[in-house]
């Protein structure tokens, strides 16, 4: 299978027989036939994808893949997958599940159509095209209409969520995408989903994912890192003004088209609308995160709270006054109280713990962004959630990814996912005696000392200074003038990426082509850096994994500074205080392997394929200078280091004559 002359070099020209593969794979199939879980850290370059796909093709039952994106699930059922059972000469059934607004809804495209709602040129446009895609796509999926943006206004009037879905009382189920699309799982014989979607069905809100799981002998976590933030998402409350612009939007469509006359839609949804701005406006401008306790202080906050649920309550009097004329009345009442009560919940002040009932483990706080505000009660953490799903099913469970270790342990990734002493997913199953975790970590096949160097600047490069973020923007732009090819800057703030680009600008010549994330949406910035091979990205946030960019199309990144998570952002200080108020040091079980973390995935941007080279630069004195920095440096890959700005110039010169 794996060798220089197997299977999979039969219709992979070029393939290179990998041992970490092999081993990783051999680990999967020990997995599948022990019902055991596998925690695996496959560096960059190991081809884990085809090295969990194969033995569990092999195995022949039911196979379910999760992933952190949409994108990479179209890469697993479009290209993985088919080379997998081309190489094995297999034929399977495989399907796609996404959530539901990823999916025309019929019903609400035509209603959309016919009341005539969206008055803007630019949205009728949209929403003609979107009308012409429904007619002839098999699948309904968004993903394949081109040039639609993820942000387009019209995609809530064209796409259904769990809050507005008819279900069984849907004049349009016939013609059902999400429903096609859950008989098509249903029937395979692999199934892909993304992480989102696999813990909204552990939180019981049913989007299928739960309906899978039992007649599935292996599930695979791909990109396990993601697994502990995105499942808390998902396992807390969220309420926020975008959803009350969408209920007010429901119930007017819905009162105009069945119930014209009896009630002033228009002011009812206008009142809900309005009582949502107000509340957002109390947070001030710009975006920002506040603990509930910080929130409650707001200027007027009680007040907007209070008029946001008056409205809910009016509007929730005007549906169920004519809950007989339609199905959807009833539904749009349901979402009224919904609301209402998470309000409630969020507002009310917490019980002072006690030994019978202890503290909360979730956290109740406030995010504002540039246009709308939710209020949200977080876990802590899902590992009791987690190790009990672990623990109830008798599967083969693969957690794999290319950054799961930190400084070769994997104990913080453990006690993330509840898969620490005394688990109950950990003891064995039936009558095996063996543990059931077993934890791998395969390095990259890449040559890091001969493809790279590691800049770490050991003095004038502390994040406390003052005029930090213009040395870096400096350091970069030194670096970019004689680099070859494409250059990535990560920053850890938006602020500081602003300044950074804004001086970049000012440094670089014209021909260096700026990109800034808040200029654009992600996919249009991509395609842009992607098309010029000279350009210069500047992002922050999403733009620290997930990027991909092979050969000289990036071969200079810069990071501006060790990526800890703000210590006054709301879930993080609570998470500090639990690990204090247990005896543990805050800063060295959770600040330092989250950034340890999160540093592998940007500089894990850099090498993609054996034959890339590049810089990486992290602008940060701590690494070499703190106590601490040993662990951040241990963790990633083996980086030839400099310390010299002139010896990264030299590298990438001596590059950049060598290229045709």
């Amino acid at each position: 299978m794996w060798g220089p002359a197997g299977l999979l070099a039969a219709v992979l020209p070029g393939w290179r027989a990998r041992p970490g593969q092999q081993v990783l794979a051999q680990a999967v199939q020990q997995a599948i036939e022990q019902r055991g879980i596998v925690l695996a850290e496959a560096g960059t370059g190991t081809g884990k994808t085809l090295a969990y796909l194969v033995p569990a093709l092999l195995a022949g039952e039911r196979l379910v893949v999760s992933t952190a994106t949409r994108a990479l699930q179209d890469q697993l059922r479009n290209k993985d997958l088919p080379l997998a059972c081309r190489a094995l000469g297999l034929q399977v059934r495989s399907a796609v599940l996404k959530g539901r607004g990823n999916y025309v809804c019929p019903y609400r495209l035509q209603r959309t159509l016919e009341q005539g709602l969206l008055d803007s040129r630019a949205a009728l446009q949209q929403l003609r095209r979107v009308q012409r895609f429904a007619a002839e796509t098999d699948d309904g999926d968004l993903s394949a209409l081109e040039g639609l943006d993820e942000r387009s206004s019209v995609l809530p009037w064209v796409t259904s969520t769990r809050d507005n879905c008819l279900g069984s009382e849907c004049p349009k189920l016939r013609q059902c995408f999400v429903m096609k699309a859950r008989r098509e799982a249903l029937a395979a014989d692999v199934v892909v989903v993304n992480h989102h979607l696999f813990f909204a069905d552990l939180a019981l809100r049913g989007e299928g994912v739960a309906e899978l799981l039992p007649a599935a002998t292996t599930v695979v976590l791909d990109e396990a890192h993601q697994l502990a933030d995105i499942g808390a998402q998902f396992l807390g409350s969220v309420v926020g003004t975008a959803q009350a612009q969408e209920l007010a939007r429901d119930a007017q469509a819905c009162g105009l088209q069945h119930a014209r006359g009896v009630v002033d839609w228009a002011q009812r949804a206008g009142g809900l609308v309005q009582a949502a701005r107000d509340l957002r406006l109390c947070a001030g401008a710009g975006a920002q995160r506040l603990d509930r306790a910080q929130a409650r202080d707001l200027p007027g906050w009680e007040s907007a709270v209070q008029r946001w649920r008056d409205s809910l309550q009016q509007l929730l009097q005007a549906v169920e006054s004519v809950q007989e004329c339609a199905p959807e009345f009833a539904r749009l009442a349901e979402r009224c109280r919904e609301q209402s009560r998470l309000l409630q919940d969020w507002q009310e002040e917490a019980s002072p713990p006690t030994p019978a009932q202890p503290a909360e483990e979730s956290v109740r706080w406030l995010e504002a962004g540039t246009q709308h505000l939710r209020l949200l009660a977080t876990p802590l953490g899902i590992g009791p959630a987690f190790s009990s799903l672990l623990a109830e099913r008798a599967q083969a469970w693969v957690l794999v990814s290319a950054t799961l270790s930190v400084n070769g342990s994997f104990r913080y990734a453990r006690a993330r996912l509840g898969l620490g002493e005394g688990s109950a997913a950990l003891q064995p199953l039936g009558d095996d005696p063996g543990p059931r975790l077993r934890e791998l970590r395969i390095p990259s096949p890449f040559d890091y000392p001969a493809q790279t160097r590691l800049l770490l600047p050991r003095r004038n490069f502390h994040p406390a200074h003052a005029e930090h973020a213009l040395r870096v923007a400096e350091l970069a732009a030194r670096l970019i003038v004689v680099n070859p090819g494409g250059s990535l800057v990560l920053s850890t703030t938006l602020r500081a990426m602003a300044r950074i680009a804004a001086r970049l600008r000012e440094l670089l010549p014209a021909s260096r082509r700026v990109l800034e994330q808040s200029s654009e949406p992600k996919g249009v910035l991509l395609r842009r850096f992607a098309s010029d091979p000279r350009a210069v990205l500047v992002g922050s946030h999403s733009f620290w994994e997930g990027v991909d960019f092979p050969g000289e199309q990036l071969t200079l990144v810069v990071i501006d500074k060790l990526p800890f998570a703000p210590p006054d952002d709301p879930m993080v200080a609570a998470r500090l205080a639990r690990l204090e108020a247990a005896g543990r040091n805050g800063f060295l079980d959770y600040s330092l392997p989250q950034a340890a973390l999160a540093l592998q995935q940007g500089s894990g941007r850099l090498i993609r394929g054996e034959q890339d080279w590049g810089v990486l630069a992290v602008c940060d004195q701590r690494l070499l200078g703190s106590a601490w920095g040993s662990r951040l440096l241990g963790s990633l890959p083996p980086f030839r280091r400099v310390e010299e700005v002139e010896e990264a110039l030299r590298f990438l010169q001596d590059h950049s004559a060598a290229a045709p």
